[in-house]
Protein backbone atom coordinates (compact mmCIF):
# COMPACT_ATOMS: atom_id res chain seq x y z
CA UNK A 1 0.00 0.00 0.00
CA UNK A 2 2.92 2.24 0.68
CA UNK A 3 4.05 1.91 -2.76
CA UNK A 4 1.27 2.31 -4.50
CA UNK A 5 0.75 6.00 -2.31
CA UNK A 6 3.97 6.96 -3.35
CA UNK A 7 3.02 6.25 -6.77
CA UNK A 8 0.06 7.78 -6.89
CA UNK A 9 1.44 11.08 -5.20
CA UNK A 10 4.72 12.03 -7.49
CA UNK A 11 1.41 11.49 -10.61
CA UNK A 12 -0.36 13.98 -8.96
CA UNK A 13 0.53 17.39 -10.79
CA UNK A 14 2.62 20.03 -8.44
CA UNK A 15 1.18 22.91 -7.12
CA UNK A 16 2.69 25.82 -5.62
CA UNK A 17 1.81 24.81 -2.39
CA UNK A 18 4.52 22.06 -2.52
CA UNK A 19 7.17 23.90 -4.00
CA UNK A 20 7.18 26.25 -1.14
CA UNK A 21 6.64 22.98 1.40
CA UNK A 22 10.27 21.52 -0.49
CA UNK A 23 11.70 25.30 -0.18
CA UNK A 24 10.32 26.06 3.14
CA UNK A 25 9.21 29.24 2.63
CA UNK A 26 5.64 30.65 2.13
CA UNK A 27 2.86 29.86 -1.06
CA UNK A 28 2.76 33.82 -1.15
CA UNK A 29 5.94 33.72 -1.77
CA UNK A 30 6.37 31.22 -4.35
CA UNK A 31 3.17 33.06 -6.22
CA UNK A 32 5.14 36.16 -6.01
CA UNK A 33 8.29 34.84 -7.59
CA UNK A 34 6.89 33.16 -10.13
CA UNK A 35 4.97 36.41 -11.15
CA UNK A 36 7.50 38.12 -10.83
CA UNK A 37 7.04 40.87 -8.02
CA UNK A 38 9.67 43.00 -7.16
CA UNK A 39 9.36 42.51 -3.36
CA UNK A 40 11.05 38.63 -4.00
CA UNK A 41 14.53 38.96 -4.34
CA UNK A 42 16.60 37.76 -7.44
CA UNK A 43 17.94 35.02 -5.52
CA UNK A 44 14.72 33.81 -4.29
CA UNK A 45 13.00 34.08 -7.76
CA UNK A 46 15.94 32.42 -9.42
CA UNK A 47 15.68 29.05 -6.73
CA UNK A 48 11.67 28.45 -7.24
CA UNK A 49 11.56 28.72 -11.16
CA UNK A 50 14.33 25.90 -10.97
CA UNK A 51 12.43 24.50 -8.28
CA UNK A 52 9.00 24.64 -9.96
CA UNK A 53 11.29 23.24 -13.58
CA UNK A 54 12.42 20.09 -11.49
CA UNK A 55 8.92 19.55 -10.11
CA UNK A 56 7.37 20.05 -13.79
CA UNK A 57 5.37 22.59 -12.31
CA UNK A 58 2.72 24.69 -14.66
CA UNK A 59 0.49 27.24 -13.94
CA UNK A 60 -3.15 26.69 -13.55
CA UNK A 61 -4.89 28.49 -16.08
CA UNK A 62 -8.44 27.61 -14.85
CA UNK A 63 -7.71 28.39 -10.97
CA UNK A 64 -5.77 31.95 -12.14
CA UNK A 65 -8.68 32.93 -14.37
CA UNK A 66 -11.68 32.09 -11.53
CA UNK A 67 -9.66 34.73 -9.70
CA UNK A 68 -8.90 37.31 -12.31
CA UNK A 69 -11.51 36.45 -14.61
CA UNK A 70 -9.79 36.33 -17.48
CA UNK A 71 -8.48 33.50 -19.28
CA UNK A 72 -6.10 35.54 -21.59
CA UNK A 73 -7.53 33.74 -24.65
CA UNK A 74 -9.05 34.20 -28.02
CA UNK A 75 -11.12 32.96 -29.98
CA UNK A 76 -10.56 32.77 -33.93
CA UNK A 77 -13.08 31.43 -36.19
CA UNK A 78 -12.62 31.12 -40.08
CA UNK A 79 -14.47 29.53 -42.93
CA UNK A 80 -11.59 26.74 -43.63
CA UNK A 81 -8.48 26.54 -42.13
CA UNK A 82 -6.75 24.61 -45.11
CA UNK A 83 -6.71 27.37 -47.09
CA UNK A 84 -3.27 28.83 -47.52
CA UNK A 85 -5.28 32.14 -47.51
CA UNK A 86 -6.78 31.93 -44.29
CA UNK A 87 -3.52 29.72 -42.68
CA UNK A 88 -1.41 33.22 -43.26
CA UNK A 89 -4.06 35.32 -41.66
CA UNK A 90 -4.00 32.64 -38.53
CA UNK A 91 -0.48 32.73 -37.93
CA UNK A 92 -0.12 36.63 -38.02
CA UNK A 93 -3.18 36.64 -35.71
CA UNK A 94 -1.27 34.14 -33.17
CA UNK A 95 1.79 36.03 -33.62
CA UNK A 96 0.71 39.24 -32.58
CA UNK A 97 -1.32 37.59 -29.52
CA UNK A 98 1.98 35.91 -28.49
CA UNK A 99 3.04 39.01 -27.93
CA UNK A 100 0.05 40.33 -26.26
CA UNK A 101 0.56 37.02 -23.81
CA UNK A 102 -2.67 36.15 -25.17
CA UNK A 103 -3.07 32.37 -26.46
CA UNK A 104 -5.84 31.32 -29.05
CA UNK A 105 -8.80 28.78 -29.68
CA UNK A 106 -9.22 28.13 -33.24
CA UNK A 107 -12.64 26.81 -35.29
CA UNK A 108 -13.44 25.90 -38.56
CA UNK A 109 -16.82 27.14 -39.89
CA UNK A 110 -17.05 25.48 -43.20
CA UNK A 111 -18.36 28.41 -44.51
CA UNK A 112 -21.90 27.48 -42.78
CA UNK A 113 -23.31 29.92 -40.55
CA UNK A 114 -24.81 27.41 -38.14
CA UNK A 115 -21.27 25.81 -37.68
CA UNK A 116 -20.41 29.45 -37.05
CA UNK A 117 -22.59 29.94 -34.31
CA UNK A 118 -22.14 26.96 -32.86
CA UNK A 119 -18.22 27.46 -32.67
CA UNK A 120 -18.61 30.10 -30.97
CA UNK A 121 -20.96 29.27 -28.67
CA UNK A 122 -18.32 26.89 -27.77
CA UNK A 123 -15.42 29.63 -27.15
CA UNK A 124 -17.85 31.13 -25.04
CA UNK A 125 -18.39 28.55 -22.84
CA UNK A 126 -15.08 28.06 -22.53
CA UNK A 127 -14.75 31.83 -21.26
CA UNK A 128 -12.86 33.50 -24.09
CA UNK A 129 -12.07 36.92 -23.28
CA UNK A 130 -12.36 37.72 -27.13
CA UNK A 131 -13.44 36.85 -30.42
CA UNK A 132 -11.84 37.60 -34.33
CA UNK A 133 -13.82 35.77 -36.46
CA UNK A 134 -13.76 35.26 -40.48
CA UNK A 135 -17.63 35.93 -40.99
CA UNK A 136 -19.13 33.87 -43.18
CA UNK A 137 -22.08 35.88 -45.01
CA UNK A 138 -24.83 35.29 -42.42
CA UNK A 139 -22.80 35.32 -39.39
CA UNK A 140 -25.69 37.38 -37.40
CA UNK A 141 -25.78 34.81 -34.96
CA UNK A 142 -22.68 34.35 -34.03
CA UNK A 143 -22.39 38.18 -33.89
CA UNK A 144 -25.77 38.28 -31.70
CA UNK A 145 -24.48 36.01 -29.50
CA UNK A 146 -21.05 37.54 -28.90
CA UNK A 147 -22.67 40.89 -28.17
CA UNK A 148 -25.18 39.51 -25.70
CA UNK A 149 -22.50 38.21 -24.18
CA UNK A 150 -20.85 41.31 -23.91
CA UNK A 151 -17.22 39.87 -25.52
CA UNK A 152 -15.32 42.12 -27.72
CA UNK A 153 -15.15 40.87 -31.40
CA UNK A 154 -13.53 42.37 -34.42
CA UNK A 155 -14.21 40.96 -37.80
CA UNK A 156 -11.72 39.98 -40.79
CA UNK A 157 -11.92 39.24 -44.28
CA UNK A 158 -15.51 40.76 -43.64
CA UNK A 159 -18.10 42.29 -46.15
CA UNK A 160 -19.96 45.76 -45.72
CA UNK A 161 -22.64 44.09 -45.19
CA UNK A 162 -21.42 44.16 -41.08
CA UNK A 163 -20.86 48.08 -40.93
CA UNK A 164 -21.67 48.29 -37.24
CA UNK A 165 -19.04 45.83 -36.43
CA UNK A 166 -15.09 46.48 -35.52
CA UNK A 167 -13.96 44.91 -39.10
CA UNK A 168 -10.53 44.62 -41.41
CA UNK A 169 -11.40 43.98 -44.86
CA UNK A 170 -10.54 45.07 -48.74
CA UNK A 171 -12.20 46.30 -51.62
CA UNK A 172 -13.03 43.40 -53.70
CA UNK A 173 -14.50 45.27 -56.03
CA UNK A 174 -11.14 47.39 -56.92
CA UNK A 175 -9.34 44.22 -56.73
CA UNK A 176 -11.22 42.54 -59.75
CA UNK A 177 -11.09 46.19 -61.59
CA UNK A 178 -7.66 46.31 -61.44
CA UNK A 179 -7.04 42.70 -62.67
CA UNK A 180 -9.47 42.68 -65.41
CA UNK A 181 -8.30 46.13 -66.72
CA UNK A 182 -4.93 44.79 -67.37
CA UNK A 183 -6.32 41.68 -69.23
CA UNK A 184 -7.62 43.64 -71.45
CA UNK A 185 -4.58 46.26 -72.00
CA UNK A 186 -3.27 43.25 -72.54
CA UNK A 187 -5.67 42.50 -75.46
CA UNK A 188 -7.38 39.71 -74.07
CA UNK A 189 -10.64 39.78 -76.00
CA UNK A 190 -12.66 37.75 -73.94
CA UNK A 191 -13.24 37.68 -70.49
CA UNK A 192 -14.49 34.46 -68.09
CA UNK A 193 -14.61 35.50 -64.17
CA UNK A 194 -14.58 32.06 -62.47
CA UNK A 195 -15.91 32.06 -58.76
CA UNK A 196 -17.63 30.20 -56.41
CA UNK A 197 -19.92 31.62 -54.04
CA UNK A 198 -22.43 33.67 -55.88
CA UNK A 199 -24.38 34.41 -52.50
CA UNK A 200 -21.30 36.13 -50.76
CA UNK A 201 -21.21 40.40 -51.17
CA UNK A 202 -17.71 39.62 -52.43
CA UNK A 203 -18.77 37.73 -55.55
CA UNK A 204 -21.51 40.43 -56.47
CA UNK A 205 -18.55 43.23 -55.55
CA UNK A 206 -15.87 41.53 -57.41
CA UNK A 207 -18.39 41.28 -60.45
CA UNK A 208 -19.15 45.06 -60.09
CA UNK A 209 -15.56 46.15 -60.29
CA UNK A 210 -15.15 43.58 -63.65
CA UNK A 211 -17.99 44.98 -65.18
CA UNK A 212 -16.24 48.63 -64.13
CA UNK A 213 -13.09 47.65 -65.85
CA UNK A 214 -15.25 46.93 -69.06
CA UNK A 215 -16.68 50.97 -68.78
CA UNK A 216 -13.94 52.14 -68.40
CA UNK A 217 -12.32 50.42 -71.44
CA UNK A 218 -15.27 51.44 -73.37
CA UNK A 219 -15.97 47.82 -73.97
CA UNK A 220 -19.28 45.82 -74.28
CA UNK A 221 -19.46 43.26 -70.77
CA UNK A 222 -20.85 40.84 -73.44
CA UNK A 223 -17.44 40.07 -74.02
CA UNK A 224 -17.42 39.32 -69.96
CA UNK A 225 -18.35 35.64 -68.97
CA UNK A 226 -19.68 35.15 -65.61
CA UNK A 227 -18.38 31.14 -64.95
CA UNK A 228 -19.84 30.09 -61.47
CA UNK A 229 -18.33 26.66 -60.28
CA UNK A 230 -20.84 25.27 -58.23
CA UNK A 231 -17.99 23.85 -55.40
CA UNK A 232 -14.46 25.81 -54.13
CA UNK A 233 -12.39 23.10 -55.24
CA UNK A 234 -9.75 22.64 -57.97
CA UNK A 235 -11.71 19.67 -59.41
CA UNK A 236 -14.59 22.38 -60.16
CA UNK A 237 -12.30 24.82 -61.59
CA UNK A 238 -10.33 22.36 -63.44
CA UNK A 239 -13.56 21.06 -65.08
CA UNK A 240 -15.28 24.95 -65.62
CA UNK A 241 -12.68 25.65 -68.13
CA UNK A 242 -12.64 22.25 -69.61
CA UNK A 243 -16.28 22.74 -70.12
CA UNK A 244 -17.19 26.03 -70.14
CA UNK A 245 -14.60 27.83 -71.84
CA UNK A 246 -13.94 27.85 -75.83
CA UNK A 247 -11.61 29.50 -77.93
CA UNK A 248 -12.95 31.30 -80.71
CA UNK A 249 -10.45 32.55 -82.41
CA UNK A 250 -10.05 35.15 -79.73
CA UNK A 251 -7.22 35.91 -77.33
CA UNK A 252 -8.99 34.69 -73.65
CA UNK A 253 -8.43 36.34 -70.23
CA UNK A 254 -9.08 34.15 -67.32
CA UNK A 255 -10.02 36.08 -63.74
CA UNK A 256 -9.80 33.55 -61.35
CA UNK A 257 -11.49 33.62 -57.85
CA UNK A 258 -8.37 33.01 -55.87
CA UNK A 259 -5.11 31.93 -56.58
CA UNK A 260 -5.46 28.09 -55.35
CA UNK A 261 -8.25 27.69 -57.44
CA UNK A 262 -5.91 29.11 -60.53
CA UNK A 263 -4.22 26.24 -60.53
CA UNK A 264 -6.91 23.84 -61.31
CA UNK A 265 -7.95 26.26 -64.16
CA UNK A 266 -3.62 26.36 -65.53
CA UNK A 267 -3.92 22.72 -65.89
CA UNK A 268 -6.97 22.73 -67.69
CA UNK A 269 -5.74 25.53 -70.23
CA UNK A 270 -2.74 23.14 -70.67
CA UNK A 271 -4.72 20.44 -70.90
CA UNK A 272 -6.77 22.14 -74.44
CA UNK A 273 -3.39 22.92 -75.79
CA UNK A 274 -3.56 26.38 -75.19
CA UNK A 275 -0.78 28.40 -75.15
CA UNK A 276 -0.04 30.84 -71.50
CA UNK A 277 0.17 33.57 -71.77
CA UNK A 278 0.14 34.42 -75.58
CA UNK A 279 -3.11 32.62 -76.26
CA UNK A 280 -4.46 32.86 -72.54
CA UNK A 281 -4.23 34.95 -69.72
CA UNK A 282 -4.45 33.99 -66.06
CA UNK A 283 -4.71 36.11 -63.02
CA UNK A 284 -5.45 34.92 -59.27
CA UNK A 285 -6.56 36.49 -56.28
CA UNK A 286 -4.36 36.58 -52.91
CA UNK A 287 -0.83 36.02 -53.65
CA UNK A 288 -0.45 33.10 -51.82
CA UNK A 289 2.99 31.51 -51.46
CA UNK A 290 2.89 28.99 -54.39
CA UNK A 291 1.69 31.53 -57.28
CA UNK A 292 5.31 32.91 -57.88
CA UNK A 293 6.17 29.20 -58.05
CA UNK A 294 4.15 28.00 -60.28
CA UNK A 295 5.31 26.39 -64.03
CA UNK A 296 4.72 30.08 -64.91
CA UNK A 297 4.66 32.54 -62.22
CA UNK A 298 1.03 33.64 -61.59
CA UNK A 299 -0.10 36.83 -62.30
CA UNK A 300 -2.15 37.94 -59.08
CA UNK A 301 -3.92 40.35 -56.58
CA UNK A 302 -1.59 40.89 -53.62
CA UNK A 303 -3.55 40.62 -50.45
CA UNK A 304 -2.26 42.05 -47.54
CA UNK A 305 -3.44 39.21 -45.19
CA UNK A 306 -0.71 39.14 -42.72
CA UNK A 307 -1.19 42.81 -41.87
CA UNK A 308 -4.86 42.04 -41.83
CA UNK A 309 -4.46 39.33 -39.33
CA UNK A 310 -2.00 41.68 -37.01
CA UNK A 311 -4.64 44.48 -37.42
CA UNK A 312 -7.35 42.52 -36.27
CA UNK A 313 -5.66 41.38 -33.70
CA UNK A 314 -3.99 44.86 -32.32
CA UNK A 315 -7.70 45.84 -32.95
CA UNK A 316 -9.51 43.62 -30.86
CA UNK A 317 -6.52 43.64 -27.76
CA UNK A 318 -7.73 47.51 -28.26
CA UNK A 319 -10.83 46.67 -27.25
CA UNK A 320 -10.32 43.91 -24.51
CA UNK A 321 -7.81 46.79 -22.82
CA UNK A 322 -10.63 48.77 -22.39
CA UNK A 323 -10.64 51.23 -24.98
CA UNK A 324 -13.39 54.25 -24.81
CA UNK A 325 -16.71 52.57 -26.79
CA UNK A 326 -16.56 54.75 -30.21
CA UNK A 327 -19.68 56.32 -31.62
CA UNK A 328 -19.43 54.47 -35.08
CA UNK A 329 -17.73 51.05 -35.56
CA UNK A 330 -14.50 51.19 -37.18
CA UNK A 331 -14.16 49.68 -40.49
CA UNK A 332 -10.35 49.73 -41.94
CA UNK A 333 -9.92 49.15 -45.76
CA UNK A 334 -7.05 47.54 -46.90
CA UNK A 335 -5.33 48.56 -49.98
CA UNK A 336 -4.43 45.58 -52.70
CA UNK A 337 -2.44 45.55 -55.92
CA UNK A 338 -2.16 43.65 -58.90
CA UNK A 339 1.39 42.02 -59.13
CA UNK A 340 1.90 41.63 -62.87
CA UNK A 341 3.94 37.82 -63.66
CA UNK A 342 4.63 35.52 -66.21
CA UNK A 343 0.81 34.36 -66.56
CA UNK A 344 -0.18 37.59 -68.89
CA UNK A 345 1.57 39.73 -71.34
CA UNK A 346 0.41 42.27 -74.09
CA UNK A 347 -0.12 40.75 -77.56
CA UNK A 348 3.26 41.04 -79.88
CA UNK A 349 2.78 43.08 -82.53
CA UNK A 350 1.80 41.15 -85.62
CA UNK A 351 0.94 38.23 -83.60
Amino acid sequence: MVTVKRKRETSRRATQKDIARRLGVSVMTVSKALTGHPDISDRTRELVARTAREMHYTVNVLARSLVQQRTRTVGVVVPDISEPFYAEIIRAIEGRLRGHRYDLLLADSNNDPDTETQAVRTLLEKRVDGCIIGPTEGAKGSVGLLRGAGVPFVLVNAATTFRDCEAIGIDRADGARQSVRHLLECGYEDVHYLYTYAHLEQSREAIRGCREAFAEAGRPDTDLHLVHCREHTLEAFHAAVLELVACRGRRIGLFVWDDEMAVGVCRAVAQKGWKIPDEVGVVGFDDIGISRFLPQALSTVSYPKAEMGRAAADRLVEVMGGAETRAAARRTQMPVRLVVRETTRAARAGG
